[in-house]
């Protein structure tokens, strides 16, 4: 059986396996709404072999690299483990003791035994995960340009600081970022060949905190719906002074049926994983609605 997935995230894992059933909400879907900022409806068949290489950089590189960093252990190896430096394993054992040649030489095959007996054991196949990863990632990111180019690499520096932060804790603003912002911007780039606008940006930035916000909902349903409630409509302000009336009626209504759907929540008519797998199809359906009224 594949292994379950939250009901906010990706769809497509390295695995293969689909996340869940009607899970769009995630990297996939802001990387199909940062290309229609980009390019709006206009369809072609290298728009649409562009925006599939930018998800296949998305979702199953990226989540590799993150499932890689935010699943490891990475202070295990140094859990009862101690250097015990000796002549018999010095890289120059003929080197008088004390001496700087037997120091450094005690120093750098101290760090050899650590790797072999202590890293590569337990964490070995996660650093070649990550370097496999990797170097995929950018290859792939180098056929969209160099502005996705940079932006990757922007983005493999969110797994490790949501692998620092913690996964539950403020690590989930660095999940956010990767998983929409980057997302977005990465789409954008794609098609556009050149770093997002302004605008682009700014969207994508606020989808991502109310992706942040549901990614709280299941444990702190308070803070999490408070989050993404404020991030939506800080998007229907947005579009109101770029001048995109239509685009933000239509997110106020969709953000005015989310907190219909908050009320049962609240109420305990419903619990939180419930609430998530209705409401994101209506932040997806903003996130459409926005990335069109960005003007082209």
């Amino acid at each position: 059986m594949p292994p379950l997935r939250p009901p906010v995230g990706r769809r497509i894992a390295l695995d293969l396996y689909s996340a869940r059933t009607l899970t769009w909400l995630g990297p996939i879907a802001a990387t199909i709404c940062g290309a229609l900022a980009a390019g709006g409806v206009m369809v072609s068949g290298e728009t649409l072999l562009r925006v599939a290489i930018a998800i296949l950089l998305t979702d199953p590189l990226l989540g590799a690299w993150r499932a890689a960093w935010v699943n490891t252990d990475w202070r295990r190896p140094m859990q009862g483990w101690q250097a015990t430096p000796t002549r018999a394993w010095m890289l120059v054992p003929y080197a008088r003791l004390g001496s700087p040649a037997a120091r450094f030489s005690q120093w750098l095959s101290s760090r050899a035994k650590f790797w072999r007996e202590a890293i590569a054991p337990q964490v070995g196949q996660s650093i070649t995960a990550l370097f496999a990863t990797a170097l995929i990632a950018l290859s792939v990111a180098l056929v969209l340009g160099s502005s996705a180019f940079l932006l990757t690499l922007g983005a493999l520096l969110l797994a490790p600081l949501e692998s620092e932060l913690g996964e539950q804790g403020a690590g989930r603003w660095a999940r956010a970022f990767a998983e929409i912002a980057m997302a977005w911007l990465i789409g954008d780039a794609a098609i556009s060949l050149t770093l997002p606008p302004l605008d682009s940006a700014i969207l994508a930035v606020l989808f991502a905190a109310a992706y942040r916000g549901l990614l709280s909902a299941p444990t702190r349903p308070r803070l999490g719906l408070a989050i993404a409630n404020v991030a939506q409509a800080l998007v229907v302000m947005f579009l109101l002074g770029r001048g995109a009336i239509i685009h933000a009626t239509v997110m106020a209504l969709l953000l005015g049926a989310q907190l219909l759907w908050q009320t049962l929540l609240r109420g305990g008519r419903a619990d939180a994983r419930a609430y998530l797998t209705r409401a994101q199809w209506f932040v997806l359906a903003a996130m459409v609605a926005a990335a069109l009224g960005i003007p082209h």
